[in-house]
């Protein structure tokens, strides 16, 4: 069973581990222990498979990373992670590659809209889409 639980110290080398198999520039692990107020971690028993991060700027929620350990992926814990975060008080934005179809299929399917590019904002050169989720009328 999944538990979503703030990220712990103890957690931390776990979701480096998880964001190096993830990401073509992950971030160092000093972001991490920086930001560690701002991560979920998704825990699958005592072992940790996923992520998230959030950041609260004034009325606005910003969803700085998420990602889930490749070998448990399609098994709804991208899903959990989502559903634990999002609300229909406030607005969403995220950033994504421009080239991460299978991301932008899922926040879309969590009512996230493309709303604008970032140009060259990946350290490759990659674009990024803007997305925006508002809260439901």
């Amino acid at each position: 069973m999944i538990a979503i639980t703030p990220m712990k110290d103890r957690d931390i080398s776990a979701v480096v581990e998880i964001e190096r198999r993830c990401f073509k520039f992950p971030k160092p692990e000093a972001v991490f222990r920086e930001d560690e107020h701002k991560y979920l971690v998704a825990r699958d028993e005592n072992k940790i498979v996923g992520y998230i991060g959030v950041e609260k700027i004034l009325d606005e929620v910003h969803i700085i990373n998420m990602a889930v350990h490749p070998d448990v992926r399609g098994q709804g814990v991208g899903k959990r992670l989502m559903q634990h975060v999002l609300n229909d008080e406030e607005v969403f934005f995220l950033e994504v590659r421009a080239s991460n179809e299978t991301a932008k299929n899922i926040y879309q399917r969590y009512g996230f809209q493309v709303i604008s590019t970032r140009k060259a904002y990946y350290p490759d050169g990659e674009d990024a889409y803007v997305m925006r989720r508002i809260p439901f009328q």
